[in-house]
């Protein structure tokens, strides 16, 4: 039983240099089109193994380059499908250029209670080393506009470790933030990912990473800007006022429960198998609508070793952490001392853990104790 539904909304205006999701500019095919293959995906797998959803998450792409009529339309569908009423959460990701007052208040009135704003960074500066087309008025007007048409629960995204950054710059983005109606913050490391632009830009010099010596100061900058705001971590990149307002789908993932992903390069998880689908919009539609087949891509079957590595893995990167038992043996005592934490039974990273989390889990996961 899926406890979770991802929708992928492959479109784009453009093409991030750092974004490594599947994703096109422009629309090859028309949205109406799309969202009936979505349909038609999420009846079959409905029959197949029944839901039981908490969470809906609507991800990108860019969500918001659809107009929120199509999805009023969608959800009258949608709503035949799956027991709405039963849903706690359901987001949609949004860049700040996007919508007006007017879309999220459909948005909401259609069932929409959470919003991810794509915000990026409050510095002009940053905006235009990241290749981003909005500027800081635009992300400052779409939270207010979707505050005001009532959502509550707004989230932003802010990206950090960039060419140049200092700490006192990265105290400005907060200063900005703080007066928000903000509920929660993603604050992601720069990473620089395979087959991207900014991959290539860094491989010809033309893009200047931090140092780590920098990457660490920024860090330690950002854990206290966080704690000022009252923003507590619940997991390596994210923050909220309270557990009311932590990412309930992405703790699902987290914890590695059951989840379902439909759309053109989604990813699902039935509890011992991950697959995923074409990654060609095309095809994805041509799968579902004219050959009446699920346009999966293909899968990965999970033992129970890789099961209980994958639980470490996406474990780790919460506070909640995991069962010592699970690695017990498996590190150092030094390591063990230095970057985690005991909670009763359960071990977590601290704040110095979560800063080196790859190369311990790296470390963890090469132990001579899974032989």
């Amino acid at each position: 039983m899926f406890e979770g539904l991802y929708i992928h909304i492959p479109f784009c205006n453009q093409k991030c240099p750092y974004c490594d999701f599947f994703s096109v500019v422009g629309s090859p095919v028309g949205f109406g089109e799309y969202f009936e293959a979505l349909l038609r995906e999420l009846e079959y797998y409905r029959n197949l193994y029944g839901f039981n959803l908490k969470t809906i998450y609507f991800g990108g792409g860019t969500p918001s380059v659809v107009p929120p009529e199509v999805y009023e339309k969608f959800f009258h569908r949608l709503e035949k499908l799956i027991d709405l009423s039963r849903v706690e959460e359901i987001t949609i990701e949004v860049n700040p250029e996007s919508y007006t007052y007017r879309d999220f208040k459909l948005l909401r009135e259609i069932g929409f209670n959470r919003l991810s704003v794509g915000v990026q960074s409050f510095v002009e500066r940053n905006l235009k080393v990241l290749g981003r087309k909005h500027s800081v008025k635009h992300s400052l007007e779409t939270v207010e506009n979707a505050h005001l048409a009532g959502f509550e629960n707004i989230s932003v995204d802010l990206i950090w470790g960039l060419p140049d950054q200092t700490p006192d710059l990265l105290r400005e983005e907060f200063k900005i933030l703080k007066t928000l109606p903000v509920k929660h913050l993603s604050a992601y490391l720069l990473t620089v990912y395979e087959e991207t632009p900014l991959h290539s830009m860094v491989e010809k010099g033309a893009f200047k990473l931090p140092s780590e010596e920098r990457i660490e100061e920024l860090y330690y900058t950002l854990l206290g800007e966080t704690e000022k705001l009252n923003l507590k971590r619940y997991e390596i990149s994210n923050f909220a006022l309270s557990e009311t307002y932590q990412s309930k789908h992405n703790l699902l993932y987290w914890r590695l429960k059951p989840f379902l992903g439909i759309g053109a390069g989604a990813w699902s998880f039935d509890g011992k198998k991950r697959w995923h689908n074409v990654r060609n919009i095309r095809l994805y539609i041509d799968k579902l609508l004219k050959e009446n087949s699920p346009p999966t891509a293909g899968e990965i079957i999970l033992d129970e070793k890789e099961l209980l590595k994958e639980a470490i893995i996406m474990g780790l990167r919460t506070t909640e952490g995991i069962p010592f038992e699970w690695i017990k043996g498996k590190l150092p005592e030094e390591v063990i001392e230095e970057f985690f934490t005991f909670k009763g039974d359960r071990i977590a990273f601290n704040d110095r853990g979560f800063l080196v989390s790859n190369s311990i889990l790296s470390l963890c996961l090469s132990s001579t104790e899974w032989k």
